[in-house]
C-alpha cells in the first residue's frame, strides 16, 4: 500500500545535491574560525578525575613564612615569642657613635667601653647560648624624621599656613634627595655618590630556651630583661643610645624587607608608601573586644606575594626582585676601630667603608656567647695536633699560645660571623652589585665565600635573618668562626657620623646623607644664648644658608624676626612669608628717605614692669653672675637696661676705645638712670621714647646740684 502526502511535491533545484549544515556545525566552525577548538575535543581519551585528584587540591606546598621563627609579639615584655613557645627576643634600635675629627685616644677608649658591654652583659651559658645580631643598613625613607618634626612644632605655629606649606615643600625635599643612584657626585670629600638616606642599626638579642623554660626561678622574659638592661647600661657608658623596639617598628622593618617593590596598589614610589601605611601592624585591642580567632602570626602578616627560590643561583626572590646573601669566610688582617661604619681616610677621601657598599645592602653581625673553658679545651685540642716542623705547625702552636694569652688578658674569645644581604631589580643588577660588593670586602680584609663554594645559600639566607641562627643546631660550628670580643667591637655598626641632638629646630646633612638636628632656642642643646658667626667667601652659599635657617625657625616657632642687612639677600624671604599670612615690615635706610629708628623704644618695658630691672648700683655692674638655675632663667628675658645702655654708651663716645676707657661705672650707672626718667617722662605723655628725650634726661641730671661738681655740665 503507497501513502500519498496530501500536498504536492516541490520540484528539486540545482543544488539539490548539497546539504544544509545544520546549527551545530555552523556553531563549530564559527568556533574553528575563531581559533577555539570544538567543545569537548579536549578531554578525548582521558580519565575522569578520581578521589585521588580531589585530595591533591587540599595539599599545602612548603611555606616560607614557616620557617622563619617569628610568632607574636608580647606587649607587656616588648619581646618576640619564637616558634618553639618558651624563647623570647628584643629589639632595639642604636644611635651610632659619631667618629668625624674624633682622636685615635677618644676612639680607643670608646672602643674598651664597647668591648667590655658585650663581653660583660651576657652570662657564659653551655646549652643554648645568649645571641647578638646587630644589622645596619640605609634607608631612603625619612618618614620617621618627618613625623618627629611634625611633633616638634610649637604649638603657636601648629597649623598655621606657613608650617604646612613648609612640612610639604620639607618632605618633597627629602624624597627629592633619595633618589635611587645618588643625587650627585662628591668630588671633595667623599669621593662618592652623595644621597639622601638614614642610617638604621638595629640590634637582636635573644637566647633559645628549649627544655628550660625556667632557670633559677626566672621565666625567660626576665632573664631576657636583666640581660638587655645590662647591655643597655655599658652601651649607655659607651655613648651609644640604644631605644627598645615595639611590634610596630619591627613589623615596618621586617615588612619592607620582604615587601620592596609591591604592586598591588600601583607601581609608583606613592603606592608603594601607602602600601606600607595600609599594611601596618594593627592597634592594640581595647579592653572589651575580643582578638582575632586566627590570632597574629607575626611571620604570616608580613608576606602579601609568594616568594620563591632559585636553587641554582642561591637566590630568593621577593616581588620579583633577586635577593642573596655573602658570608664571610674569615678575617685576612684585624680589623680597626669603626673598621666598617666609621669615618677613616682613605688616600685623599674621607668616608666609610659601608658608603662603598652597593645600594640596598644589609649589614648582619651575629654574635654568640660562647663559655671560654670551651675555647680553652678547643685551643689546647689544637696545641696537642700542632705537631711537626713543619711551617704550618708552627704557625698554629704560635696562634694557639697567642690567643690563651689573649684571654688571660681579659680579651674574650667568642664565636661570630658577618654576612652582608643584596637585593637588585634583576639579577644582572644583584651580580654587578655582588661583584662590587665582594671588591670592597677584599680591600677592607673581609674574605668573602665564594658563590661557588657556598653549600647552600638558600639555607645561608634564611640562617642570619633575625632570631634565625640557633646555636644548638650548629654542633660542629660550620657557620661561626673564632673571633674576638674587641674585634665584634671594632666591626659593629655603633660606630657611625653623628646626627645631632634629636631636636629638629634646624635640620642639616651629614656626609653620608643622614639628617643632623639641633636647635640653639631649645634650652636642652645650650647653655646659655647662642650666637652664630657664619663666614665663607663669595659666593659659597652664606646668604642661601641664612635664609634656610631663618624658613626652619620661622616654621617651628613662628618668632618676631628682626633682620638687618646691607643687600636684599632676605627680600624673596619677605614676599614668600607675607605671601603665606605673616606680617612683614620692610624700612629701608638711605640718605633722604625720611625714615628714623627710635633705639629706646623699648625703654617703656622698664616702667611697665619694673621687676626686669636687674641693678642701679654703680658697684654690682661688673660683678659676675652666679651660675645658678634662677640667673639662668633671667637670662633667658632680655636685659632690656643692658641693652640701652650700650645703646646710649656708643652714641656718647663714638665707638671709639679711648672714650670708652674713660668711662667709670659711676657713668654707666647715671646713663642707666637718665634712661629711666626718660622711660618715666614719655609714659606719662603716652608716646614713645625718642633719642632727644634720654638727651634731655641727661641734660637735667647735669645740672642736679647732689651731683659731684666735676660731673655737673
Amino acid at each position: 500500500m503507497r501513502w500519498k502526502l496530501p500536498w504536492p511535491k516541490l520540484a528539486a533545484s540545482d543544488g539539490g545535491n548539497d546539504e544544509q549544515p545544520d546549527g551545530w556545525q555552523r556553531h563549530v566552525e564559527a568556533l574553528r574560525q575563531a581559533g577555539i577548538a570544538e567543545p569537548g575535543a579536549t578531554i578525548q581519551g582521558r580519565k575522569p578525575a578520581t578521589v585521588a585528584d580531589e585530595q591533591a587540591l587540599y595539599d599545602v606546598a612548603q611555606s616560607f613564612a614557616e620557617l622563619l621563627p617569628w610568632v607574636e609579639f608580647l606587649p607587656p615584655s616588648k619581646s618576640m615569642l619564637l616558634e618553639d613557645g618558651q624563647s623570647v627576643a628584643a629589639f632595639y634600635e642604636l644611635v651610632p657613635l659619631g667618629t668625624e675629627g674624633r682622636e685615635p685616644g677618644w676612639l680607643a677608649h670608646a672602643r674598651d667601653a664597647l668591648e667590655n658591654a658585650l663581653q660583660d652583659s651576657f652570662d657564659e651559658l653551655d646549652e643554648n647560648p645568649w645571641v647578638l645580631q646587630l644589622y645596619a643598613q640605609d634607608e631612603p625613607s625619612f618618614d620617621q624624621y618627618m613625623q618627629t618634626l611634625r611633633n616638634y612644632v610649637q604649638p603657636r605655629a601648629r597649623g598655621t599656613a606657613f608650617t604646612e606649606f613648609y612640612l610639604r615643600f620639607f618632605g618633597h625635599h627629602l624624597r627629592a634627595v633619595a633618589k635611587p643612584g645618588g643625587l650627585f657626585e662628591d668630588t671633595v670629600v667623599t669621593r662618592l655618590r652623595w644621597r639622601g638616606q638614614t642610617r638604621r642599626v638595629r640590634m637582636v638579642v635573644y637566647r633559645r630556651a628549649t627544655g628550660q623554660a625556667n632557670r633559677r626561678g626566672q621565666t625567660p622574659e626576665q632573664m631576657l630583661n636583666i640581660v638587655c638592661d645590662r647591655l643597655c647600661g655599658g652601651l649607655a657608658n659607651a655613648g651609644i643610645q640604644a631605644r627598645r623596639m615595639v611590634a610596630a617598628d619591627v613589623h615596618d622593618w621586617l615588612l619592607r624587607w620582604f615587601n620592596p617593590r609591591p604592586t598591588m596598589l600601583g607601581p609608583s614610589a606613592e603606592n608603594r608608601e601607602r602600601f606600607y601605611a595600609l599594611a601596618r601592624y594593627p592597634d592594640e585591642v581595647e579592653e572589651g573586644e575580643i582578638e582575632l580567632a586566627s590570632g597574629r602570626d607575626f611571620s604570616q602578616r608580613l608576606f602579601f606575594g609568594q616568594p620563591r627560590s632559585d636553587a641554582g643561583h642561591g637566590t630568593w626572590y621577593f616581588d620579583g626582585m633577586p635577593h642573596r646573601v655573602l658570608v664571610t669566610d674569615r678575617l685576612r688582617m684585624p680589623p680597626g676601630t669603626g673598621h666598617l661604619t666609621g669615618e677613616t681616610r682613605k688616600g685623599d677621601a674621607i668616608n666609610t667603608l659601608f658608603d662603598q657598599m652597593p645600594e640596598d645592602t644589609t649589614m648582619c653581625l651575629t654574635m654568640v656567647a660562647t663559655p671560654q673553658d670551651i675555647l680553652e679545651s678547643h685551643l689546647n685540642h689544637l696545641a696537642k695536633k700542632a705537631v711537626g716542623e713543619t711551617l704550618a705547625s708552627e704557625q698554629t702552636l704560635k696562634d694557639v699560645q697567642e690567643a690563651r694569652s689573649l684571654i688571660g688578658s681579659a680579651h674574650k674569645l667568642y664565636r661570630g660571623t658577618l654576612a652582608f644581604y643584596l637585593r637588585g631589580r634583576d639579577e644582572a643588577e644583584l651580580d654587578r652589585r655582588g661583584l662590587d660588593l665582594a671588591n670592597v670586602m677584599l680591600n677592607a680584609g673581609l674574605q668573602p665565600v665564594r658563590e661557588d663554594d657556598e653549600v647552600a645559600p638558600l639555607n645561608s639566607y634564611l640562617r642570619w635573618l633575625p632570631c634565625c641562627y640557633n646555636p644548638a643546631q650548629d654542633r660542629r660550628n660550620w657557620f661561626t668562626q673564632l673571633m674576638f670580643a674587641q674585634h665584634v667591637a671594632n666591626l659593629s655598626p655603633a660606630w657611625g657620623r653623628s646626627q645631632g641632638t634629636g631636636h629638629p629646630g634646624n635640620t642639616f646633612f651629614n656626609r653620608g646623607g643622614g639628617p643632623i638636628t639641633f636647635d640653639p632656642l631649645n634650652r636642652l642643646d645650650r647653655q646659655m644664648n647662642a650666637h652664630l658667626f657664619l663666614f665663607g667667601p663669595t659666593g659659597s652659599g652664606k646668604s642661601a644658608t641664612l635664609n634656610n635657617l631663618l624658613n626652619q625657625v620661622t616654621a617651628i616657632y613662628r618668632p618676631r624676626l628682626f633682620i638687618v642687612e646691607a643687600g636684599n639677600s632676605f627680600g624673596l624671604f619677605s614676599d614668600f612669608a607675607k605671601r603665606l599670612g605673616l606680617t612683614v615690615n620692610r624700612v629701608k635706610l638711605a640718605p633722604g628717605s625720611g625714615i628714623s629708628l627710635a633705639p629706646f623704644a623699648d625703654a617703656r618695658r622698664l616702667i611697665e614692669t619694673p621687676s626686669n630691672v636687674q641693678t642701679l648700683d654703680a658697684d654690682a655692674l661688673d660683678e659676675e653672675l652666679p651660675a645658678d638655675s634662677s640667673v639662668m632663667e633671667e637670662d633667658e628675658q632680655r636685659d632690656v637696661l643692658g641693652e640701652l645702655e650700650i645703646t646710649a654708651r656708643l652714641m656718647i663716645t663714638g665707638g671709639e676705645d679711648k672714650e670708652e676707657a674713660r668711662m667709670t661705672r659711676a657713668d654707666r650707672s647715671l646713663i642707666r638712670q637718665c634712661i629711666l626718667d626718660a622711660a618715666e617722662h614719655c609714659v606719662a605723655e603716652k608716646r614713645t621714647v625718642l633719642t632727644r628725650d634720654v638727651r634731655n634726661a641727661l641734660r637735667t641730671r647735669g645740672q642736679d646740684p647732689t651731683l659731684p661738681e666735676m660731673r655737673r655740665v
